[in-house]
């Protein structure tokens, strides 16, 4: 998926701050404004331009060069969670899939339980990566799992509408409206 508009803003911005550090640190000796970003375009994702850029690995590689570029603790912390806060993210509306295949209310200690089970840390707020990877792949087994017994295709379900690269409200909008069925917005524990 492209770089979206939010993202975009996002990046020229950071490409200023950027931009005005290194003409700073390099006391004017630099290529001008355009040329410079393309520059830094290429080194960090191989790409001239954000059109071509993905909006997840390439946009989190060259903003955190950006960022570091430009002394922002903000874009720097940020973006050395990125991958963690996707996975939690999947991770949440493979609770809402549970949810619909249970007609439960699940909740991020069911989780919690998956990581314990695992010998991963108690909390999903310290997992690593590759253990929220790994915790997310045992949760889409379970859904898989649960799908198949009740006869529910996977398209189906909640995380159907997450990657229709909709917004999470209105994945939540949709798929209440199209299945009739009511799951509540929540934030990763």
């Amino acid at each position: 998926m492209p770089i979206s508009r939010g993202q975009q803003g996002k990046y020229r911005t950071l490409v200023d701050a950027a931009y005005m550090a290194e003409a700073q640190r390099l006391r004017g000796e630099i290529p001008r404004k355009d040329e410079w970003r393309r520059q830094l375009n290429v080194r960090t994702t191989g790409k001239y331009s954000t059109k071509q850029m993905n909006s997840t690995t390439d946009f989190d590689a060259v903003m955190l060069e950006l960022a570091i570029i430009a002394d922002d603790y903000y874009w720097i912390n940020r973006l050395s969670t990125a991958a963690e806060r996707r996975l939690r993210h999947i991770i949440e509306w493979f609770i809402y899939d549970l949810e619909y295949l249970t007609k439960q209310t699940i909740t991020w200690k069911y989780i919690q339980g998956i990581c314990k089970q695992a010998g991963y840390a108690d909390s999903l707020m310290d997992c690593p990566a590759e253990h929220l990877a790994k915790v997310m792949q045992m949760t889409d087994t379970h859904v898989r799992r649960l799908a198949n017994k009740v006869d529910i295709a996977r398209s189906d379900l909640p995380s159907a509408y997450m990657r229709k690269g909709l917004s999470d409200a209105e994945a939540i909008a949709r798929f209440r409206h199209d299945h009739h069925h009511h799951i509540n917005h929540r934030s990763a524990a």
